[in-house]
């Protein structure tokens, strides 16, 4: 079940499926904890003693209040005669959900009897172990809490009716015979339920507003309640859009020539990368927990160096330096001590759950790492630097960062010049990969540059050397004569190097990274095979990541399924090389692509155009505003 809307502030973060109920709730940082875990909050109406869930006779529409994270939903049904008008934020940086719901009456003859109600499901902390729900009298709400994490769930102007119950019991079932019990407490598995009860007039409407407010102890709910009610809801919403539509009035204007459609989902997309970028610095690939069950019980809400650097290079570029900084304060107290980063971290800085060994196959020690992930962020850094001229941060980051990033990379190197072998962008195997050579050249040169700005100048000059060096090993060992392009990577087998002549995406990196132009011979060879051999030429068509992509394969004929990042790599190098009309029918590609609301996936199924995997992808949005950039730069 793909979400369908997305709302955060930086420390709260929820997730909305089509049906509008809540799917993922995080707390006290995106993407750590998820609090329901995919289960779902329903949603449910009973009209004249006529109960009905969301999921059958209601005609719904998914969308945002104009430059802002406030949903904007409508579902009708015409059997009921009932309409709904929903808006979903979160306070500006308090932890407050609010869901303001207008009913509207259809009928112009018939009284309507409406009683709205609110099941929860949540497991705090990700687990039904020690939870506890309970009526709070003096804040008429229902809490949930376990350890230091506590909910306050109530509705104004008035919570009519309640209920927590031990799961065997279901406050479902309760909900179901129209009537909560008012049972006061409940501990262990545990579910609850609160409701509005109204009467609206022929072709007359009510409103009313549920919220939620996110503690860590009783007093701390108490406070926020009483905050919001005496400064009152509507303004806690007004305050919210107005500061929303501040933020993006930061960003740097796209051209009138740049279409509509294209513009609008660019400053779309810039809202949503922001929606999942923790206050501490993190960015969450993506807080979609339906990938769960078929991602071995996994999921994307982990911060990813080499997704988080390509994100923040696109807001950077966008005028977001302030906003991106904290990234790099994250990065310089996550790199190791040996100056690389591990495969993902969660959002308080831990190490993330990996698939990559320690030992290769013979049991030898290996490191477990990505390069392009150290390279890239270096890279990204350098990039900030530009868009910001801010001096006095690089300065005092250096020497955390850059530093033992650079030497690492200077010395994780074979006697070619090389970098050593570790495991490519798509996770999948190891070896020494075109594309993380060409990130590590960028990575070397972008710590020099740095080195050079902060005067440390023997360390810019050995930095400059090695990533030169890698350079030459590349055009040496990487690219192929008799294909006439790149290969993917060599490996040594057996004592022997074995090229894997693979076509990837991640290939576009010789020209992407600066470490050729992208009209040099042999970039312009080997985009002509990625056009060849990964590009669908069927159903919605797209470019996939590479030869014989299983992931989430539809069908073994294709040569995988259609990538938005991969897609947008191809339309930067046609604007590269001033082919305009081909990088903007790949932009509205995309565009198409979006949800109701605007919301772009990982990878699409070639055939009905659905999304896979999860949706949103971060990497997704900031690799369509990146390409919306150049192409804004190239038209002058």
């Amino acid at each position: 079940m793909y979400r369908e809307a997305v709302i955060s502030n930086g420390s709260l973060f929820i997730n909305f499926d089509k049906y509008l109920s809540l799917r993922d709730f995080y707390f006290p940082y995106v993407g750590q904890y998820n609090h329901l875990g995919g289960n779902k909050n329903h949603l449910i109406l009973s009209v004249n003693g006529r109960l009905c869930y969301m999921d059958v006779g209601w005609k719904k529409k998914f969308s945002y209040r104009k430059n802002t994270l406030i949903t904007e939903i409508t579902a009708e049904n015409s059997q009921l005669g009932i309409k709904l008008e929903v808006n979903d934020l979160i306070h500006k940086y308090m932890p407050v959900y609010i869901r303001k719901i207008k009913l509207k009456n259809l009928s112009g003859e018939e009284k309507k009897d409406v009683k709205v109600f609110f099941y929860h499901d949540f497991c705090l902390y990700e687990t039904a172990v020690g939870n506890t729900a309970l009526y709070h009298p003096e804040m008429n709400g229902i809490v949930h809490y376990r350890e230091s994490t506590y909910l306050l769930i109530s509705i104004y102007p008035q919570l009519s009716d309640y209920t927590v119950c031990m799961k065997k019991n279901s406050a479902l079932r309760q909900i179901e015979s129209e009537k909560l019990s008012e049972n006061p407490i409940a501990r262990g598995e545990i579910d609850s339920a609160v409701a509005y009860y109204t009467h609206i007039e022929p072709e007359g409407e009510d409103e009313f507003y549920y919220y939620i407010i996110a503690g860590h102890s009783f007093e701390d709910l108490e406070d926020k309640q009483k905050r919001m009610l005496s400064d009152t809801i509507q303004h806690f919403i007004e305050e919210t859009e107005i500061f929303h539509r501040g933020w993006l009035n930061e960003k740097k204007e796209i051209k009138k020539s740049v279409s509509r459609e294209i513009r609008e989902l660019y400053e779309k997309s810039l809202l949503i990368i922001k929606a999942h970028m923790d206050r501490h610095g993190a960015v969450i690939a993506s807080a979609d927990s339906s990938i769960f069950h078929r991602f071995n019980k996994d999921h994307y809400s982990y911060s990813w160096p080499r997704d988080n650097a390509f994100i923040v290079m696109a807001l950077d570029r966008a005028g977001y330096g302030n906003t991106t900084k904290k990234f790099f304060e994250f990065a310089s107290r996550t790199i190791s001590r040996k100056g690389y980063f591990l495969q993902k971290y969660l959002p308080d800085g831990s190490f993330g759950s990996s698939w990559h060994p320690w030992v290769d196959e013979e049991g030898r020690p290996q490191l477990p790492i990505q390069e392009d992930e150290t390279a890239l962020v270096i890279w990204a850094l350098y990039n900030h630097y530009r868009q910001t001229k801010d001096i006095e941060f690089i300065d005092k980051i250096y020497s955390r960062l850059v530093r033992p990033a650079g030497d690492f990379m200077t010395a994780y190197r074979d006697s070619t010049g090389l970098p050593l072998e570790s495991y490519d962008p798509w996770e999948e195997r190891r070896g020494v990969f075109t594309y993380t050579c060409a990130t590590v050249f960028a990575g070397l040169i972008s710590a020099s540059r740095l080195a050079y700005l902060t005067g440390n100048i023997e360390e810019a000059e050995k930095y400059e050397k090695a990533g030169r060096e890698v350079k030459q090993a590349v055009l040496k060992h990487l690219y192929d004569h008799k294909l006439d392009r790149f290969v993917r990577m060599i490996k040594k087998e057996n004592g022997q190097v074995v090229k894997d002549a693979t076509v990837d995406a991640s290939l576009l990196a010789v020209y992407f990274t600066g470490m050729l132009p992208p009209n040099d011979y042999r970039v312009i060879n080997t985009v002509n095979a990625i056009r060849e051999k990964l590009w669908v030429n069927f159903g919605i068509e797209g470019l996939a990541r590479f030869e014989g992509d299983n992931y989430h394969r539809i069908e073994r004929d294709y040569p995988g399924n259609p990538w938005i990042i991969t897609t947008m790599w191809l339309a930067d190098w046609y604007i590269a090389t001033d082919q305009i009309e081909e990088a903007i029918k790949l932009l509205k590609w995309a565009s198409e692509r979006q949800s109701q609301a605007g919301l772009l996936a990982e990878q699409y199924n070639p055939e009905t155009g659905s999304p896979l995997s999860v949706t949103p992808l971060t990497w997704s949005h900031a690799g369509f505003c990146h390409t919306v950039m150049n192409l804004n730069e190239k038209l002058g």
